[in-house]
């Protein structure tokens, strides 16, 4: 998760082609391109019935193309990534729905995040601490962009 603060005017150096993420969302790369915008971002999620095997999004807005990742519940916060939306748009995309990795046979939280395709190639790269490629989504005020929901599996 990312932690939210103030802009220091800090400069950070970082390898050549990664990115620097601002509280507020702006992002370069260290060559001076524009990175993928990652604010403001917002999605919805209800608490929901299922079988186990799909979460569904009533609502989510990328300012740039990426993805719906599902995070398992870790004692009522985010937890590891247990599914993953195909490539989304930027715009706003309604009743989205997420296949699990592996189904839920229990009633749980589950926490929808919004995360931007930095680097452009389609594909869903976040599994922490490793691979952490696709930025989460944040907020207009710069909190990560995620909800936390109840899928009841029936």
């Amino acid at each position: 998760m990312a932690a939210c603060g103030g802009d220091t005017g800090e400069t950070t150096t970082t390898a050549a082609g990664e990115t620097t993420t601002t509280a507020a969302g702006d992002t370069t790369t260290t060559d001076g391109a524009a990175a993928p915008a990652t604010s403001p971002s917002d999605i919805v999620a209800d608490d929901q019935s299922s079988d186990g095997t799909t979460v569904t999004v009533a609502s989510v807005t990328l300012p740039s193309p990426g993805f719906i990742a599902i995070h398992g519940n870790a004692d009522g916060a985010p937890g590891p990534v247990i599914g993953n939306s195909e490539l989304l748009p930027a715009g706003t995309s309604t009743d989205v729905v997420v296949t699990l990795d592996l189904p839920l046979t229990a009633t749980d939280m589950v926490f929808p995040m919004v995360h931007i395709d930095m680097n452009g190639n389609g594909v869903y790269e976040f599994f922490p601490p490793d691979e952490t490629i696709d930025s989460p989504g944040l907020f207009a005020d710069g909190a990560v962009a995620v909800v936390g929901c109840e899928l009841t599996v029936a």
